[in-house]
Protein backbone atom coordinates (compact mmCIF):
# COMPACT_ATOMS: atom_id res chain seq x y z
CA UNK A 1 0.00 0.00 0.00
CA UNK A 2 1.28 3.56 -0.66
CA UNK A 3 1.73 6.49 1.52
CA UNK A 4 -1.23 8.03 -0.66
CA UNK A 5 -3.71 5.23 -0.03
CA UNK A 6 -2.90 4.74 3.22
CA UNK A 7 -3.36 8.67 3.72
CA UNK A 8 -6.95 8.16 1.47
CA UNK A 9 -8.32 5.03 4.21
CA UNK A 10 -7.25 7.46 7.11
CA UNK A 11 -10.00 9.60 5.85
CA UNK A 12 -12.73 7.31 6.14
CA UNK A 13 -13.93 7.08 2.43
CA UNK A 14 -14.15 11.16 2.08
CA UNK A 15 -12.03 13.00 0.02
CA UNK A 16 -10.00 15.12 2.14
CA UNK A 17 -6.35 16.52 3.01
CA UNK A 18 -5.50 15.56 6.77
CA UNK A 19 -3.30 16.50 9.44
CA UNK A 20 -1.37 13.58 9.11
CA UNK A 21 -0.80 14.67 4.95
CA UNK A 22 -0.11 18.68 5.83
CA UNK A 23 3.08 17.19 8.18
CA UNK A 24 4.16 15.07 5.73
CA UNK A 25 4.08 17.68 3.17
CA UNK A 26 5.61 20.24 5.41
CA UNK A 27 8.31 17.78 5.92
CA UNK A 28 8.95 17.13 2.79
CA UNK A 29 9.02 20.96 1.72
CA UNK A 30 11.75 21.92 4.71
CA UNK A 31 15.18 21.31 5.44
CA UNK A 32 16.20 20.33 8.56
CA UNK A 33 13.43 19.14 10.22
CA UNK A 34 12.34 15.85 11.30
CA UNK A 35 8.32 14.78 10.49
CA UNK A 36 8.46 14.92 14.56
CA UNK A 37 9.46 18.83 14.51
CA UNK A 38 6.58 19.50 11.88
CA UNK A 39 4.30 17.35 13.85
CA UNK A 40 5.13 19.47 17.23
CA UNK A 41 4.88 22.54 15.31
CA UNK A 42 1.95 21.63 13.45
CA UNK A 43 0.12 20.76 16.62
CA UNK A 44 1.68 23.72 18.96
CA UNK A 45 -0.20 26.18 16.18
CA UNK A 46 -3.17 24.25 15.87
CA UNK A 47 -3.45 24.40 19.96
CA UNK A 48 -3.00 27.66 20.14
CA UNK A 49 -5.81 28.73 17.64
CA UNK A 50 -7.89 26.70 19.49
CA UNK A 51 -6.83 28.05 23.16
CA UNK A 52 -7.11 31.58 21.76
CA UNK A 53 -10.57 31.02 20.06
CA UNK A 54 -12.10 29.26 23.27
CA UNK A 55 -11.20 32.40 25.09
CA UNK A 56 -12.74 34.76 22.86
CA UNK A 57 -9.95 35.97 20.70
CA UNK A 58 -10.07 35.76 17.27
CA UNK A 59 -7.27 34.56 15.04
CA UNK A 60 -6.40 36.32 11.98
CA UNK A 61 -3.33 35.01 9.53
CA UNK A 62 -3.32 37.19 6.72
CA UNK A 63 -4.09 36.16 3.70
CA UNK A 64 -5.76 32.81 4.93
CA UNK A 65 -8.10 33.92 7.09
CA UNK A 66 -9.76 34.47 10.44
CA UNK A 67 -10.93 31.76 12.95
CA UNK A 68 -13.69 33.37 15.65
CA UNK A 69 -15.97 32.45 18.05
CA UNK A 70 -19.86 32.43 17.39
CA UNK A 71 -22.66 32.56 19.36
CA UNK A 72 -25.72 30.50 18.02
CA UNK A 73 -29.04 31.70 19.67
CA UNK A 74 -31.61 29.37 21.09
CA UNK A 75 -33.93 28.32 18.82
CA UNK A 76 -37.41 26.00 18.22
CA UNK A 77 -37.28 23.15 16.17
CA UNK A 78 -39.37 20.19 15.24
CA UNK A 79 -38.52 17.03 16.59
CA UNK A 80 -39.20 14.62 12.81
CA UNK A 81 -40.17 11.40 13.90
CA UNK A 82 -42.71 12.77 16.15
CA UNK A 83 -43.22 16.35 14.72
CA UNK A 84 -43.00 17.22 18.05
CA UNK A 85 -41.97 21.00 18.81
CA UNK A 86 -38.41 21.30 20.66
CA UNK A 87 -36.50 23.75 21.94
CA UNK A 88 -32.93 23.80 20.74
CA UNK A 89 -30.69 25.81 23.15
CA UNK A 90 -27.84 28.34 22.42
CA UNK A 91 -24.78 26.84 21.28
CA UNK A 92 -21.09 28.47 21.14
CA UNK A 93 -19.14 27.47 17.66
CA UNK A 94 -16.25 28.61 15.76
CA UNK A 95 -16.71 30.47 12.36
CA UNK A 96 -13.70 30.85 10.00
CA UNK A 97 -13.93 33.58 7.24
CA UNK A 98 -11.22 33.10 4.33
CA UNK A 99 -9.31 35.69 3.69
CA UNK A 100 -8.43 36.99 0.00
CA UNK A 101 -5.56 35.30 -0.90
CA UNK A 102 -7.16 31.85 0.37
CA UNK A 103 -10.30 32.97 -1.51
CA UNK A 104 -8.31 33.43 -4.96
CA UNK A 105 -6.11 30.39 -4.57
CA UNK A 106 -9.62 28.46 -4.45
CA UNK A 107 -10.65 29.92 -7.39
CA UNK A 108 -8.06 29.62 -9.67
CA UNK A 109 -6.12 33.28 -9.51
CA UNK A 110 -2.95 33.84 -8.47
CA UNK A 111 -2.95 36.86 -6.11
CA UNK A 112 1.29 35.86 -5.09
CA UNK A 113 4.21 37.26 -6.84
CA UNK A 114 7.56 35.71 -7.38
Amino acid sequence: MTDKNRNANRTSGRSGYGKTSLIEEVTAQTQGYSRRQVAEIVDTVLDTIKQKVASGQNVTLTGFGTFRRSQRAARMGTNIRTREKIKIPAQTSVRFTPGSEFKSAVAGRSTRRS
